[in-house]
């Protein structure tokens, strides 16, 4: 099957009554020019929202321009050009209606692709995405200095280290947040929970399940300055039971 043309599709979405009906009702019928078309009238309504185009897009001309459009069509290069139409005098600045020869000269010197604004829109994607990339990778932008950092080792006699626990944020309990990395491990048939431990040895609370070798998990407001200073995971079970399993896998106290 051929499909129509990107100008075509361009002039439909864009409202030229020039187009003819037999592209008109291809268009209609082909699930995939309908669907190219419905991109490009998107991505022009979107554009024109973004630069704040709210009055007319272009002002449509008299009876007398189309006539002289199409006989310049029918002359199909004449010697003789068509002379200009009276100036249309639009309401609101509006974009003028070239003649076809003029929409082939501008296509044969503009990038090809289905329409300037398309092309348009895939640049403006490509700046917004390297202005995001320099602010998610520009270094010391939201990174939080390291107040602590503890080993976290096992309960047994060989006091092996598995792991490290980092307390990331300032020195007055606010915002701060506690960085945990061990070796890879797995739970088996339950989870591992992230706990603070009060150094009273009587209180705790859980920070969270860490589901991978690594992860960062929001310290409640002034846990550490209340003692809660011993970073502690735990193996659990799938048990409904919300209280410390007493099966600790590493520990380590936090120097504050």
């Amino acid at each position: 099957m051929t499909h129509v043309s990107d100008d075509v599709l361009a002039a439909i979405a864009l409202g030229d009554p020039d187009v003819g009906p037999a592209d008109r009702d291809h268009v209609d019928s082909c699930p995939v020019c309908s669907e190219e078309l419905a991109e490009l009238v998107q991505v022009h309504g979107l554009l024109r929202e973004e630069v704040g185009m709210r009055g007319a897009h272009r002002v449509e001309p008299g009876p007398e321009l189309w006539e002289r459009i199409a006989a310049e069509a029918r002359d199909d290069g004449a010697a003789e050009s068509v002379q200009p139409a009276e100036p249309v005098q639009p309401a609101e600045p509006a974009e003028p209606v070239p003649s076809i020869a003029a929409r082939r000269a501008a296509k044969a010197s503009r990038p090809s692709g289905r329409s300037w604004w398309l092309v348009a829109a895939a640049a403006a994607c490509v700046l917004l995405g390297v202005l995001v990339g320099r602010a998610v990778w520009a270094p010391g932008g939201t990174t939080l200095p390291v107040v602590a950092s503890v080993p976290l080792t096992t309960l047994d006699a060989s006091k092996q280290q598995e792991g490290t626990a980092q307390l990331l944020g300032g020195q007055g309990g606010q915002g701060q947040e506690l960085k945990v990395a061990t070796q890879p491990m797995s739970p088996g048939s339950g989870y591992v929970e992230v706990w603070l431990i009060n150094q009273d040895g009587k209180r705790m609370v859980s920070l969270g399940i860490l589901s991978s070798d690594q992860a960062t998990f929001p310290v409640p407001p002034d846990a550490i300055s209340q003692g809660y200073t011993i970073v502690d995971l735990s193996h659990e079970q799938f048990d409904d039971r919300p209280q410390h399993s007493g099966d600790s896998i590493m520990r380590g106290t936090l120097p504050v």
